[in-house]
């Protein structure tokens, strides 16, 4: 009797040990979004179709996004192409497995600007600099080669939290220069120009693609069917959802395989 009752314990403690993890699909915070109402749909499309659990988890920032993908500690994300481009420094375990189709229109338009309040003097040291969060793309990342070659000397204003807070920052006089997506400019100028005119231009960036979904490769995650999932005919509806979360995805309706030449030039 023992023996039957041991053996059947030790069937239902590798029957347990058997039950696959639940998989951990992340992304990163920002404040004009709810991404985990973004990534609840496709969460569920991939349950479905991998057969396993899989858990949302949204991170405190791109940079924080970064880290987790780099060590291990999610298993698929959804990047911007600053945390993509910093992921994608350990290639042995991190994969692109899908990205937005995004139309040309909303492509073109996601672009970085650096801003400065009129008047202000760009030879003066001590420019107050305001980005909007750690690991932004069109609001910290892109702007930092041209702030170097110009040789502006900043000092750090913090990070805003939003495209339009790091406007407005130069708006209340709180900082000198601004890092931010080019889509509250636009909309300044059509919409209050009086207050637009209190601002000047100091550089424009070519359109920025947006980061690709990744994968991070390990024995209990199999990333060629997480590409599939990702990018099936069922699983259109659930990417429409998501592209809801980001404005420079505004409009795609379904996730597709990779080009890579899209990210060459950026991983160079």
């Amino acid at each position: 009797m023992r023996a039957l009752i041991a053996g059947l314990l030790a069937f239902i403690g590798t029957g347990a040990a058997a039950e696959p993890r639940a998989l951990t699909f992340a992304t990163y915070h920002y404040a004009r979004y709810d991404r985990a109402v973004a990534l609840a749909p496709m969460a569920e499309h991939l349950g479905h179709a991998l057969g396993r659990k899989v858990t949302v988890q949204v991170l405190e920032s791109p940079d924080a996004l970064a880290a987790a993908i780099r060590e291990g500690r999610v298993d698929v994300a959804v990047t911007n192409l600053s945390a993509y481009l910093a992921s994608a420094r350990t290639p042995t375990t991190t994969t692109p497995v899908a990205m937005f189709d995004v139309p040309p229109a909303t492509l073109d338009g996601y672009r970085g600007v650096l801003l400065a309040r009129a008047g202000v003097d760009l030879k003066a040291a001590g420019l107050r600099y305001v980005r909007v969060i750690p690991g932004s793309t069109s609001g910290a990342l892109a702007q930092e080669p041209w702030v170097k070659a110009e040789g502006l000397k900043v000092t750090d204003a913090g990070f805003a939290g939003t495209h339009d807070g790091a406007m407005n920052r130069l708006l209340d006089g709180s900082a000198d220069i601004a890092a931010l997506a080019e889509e509250p400019w636009r909309t300044l100028k059509v919409q209050k120009p009086e207050e637009a005119a209190k601002l000047v231009e100091l550089w424009r960036s070519d359109p920025i693609p947006p980061g690709p979904v990744v994968c991070v490769r390990s024995a209990e995650v199999a990333c060629d069917a997480v590409a599939a999932a990702l990018t099936q005919p069922t699983a259109a509806a659930p990417a429409e959802v998501l592209s809801k979360g980001w404005s420079e995805t505004a409009g795609a309706t379904r996730l597709i395989p990779v080009d890579t030449a899209v990210y060459s030039a950026f991983l160079k």
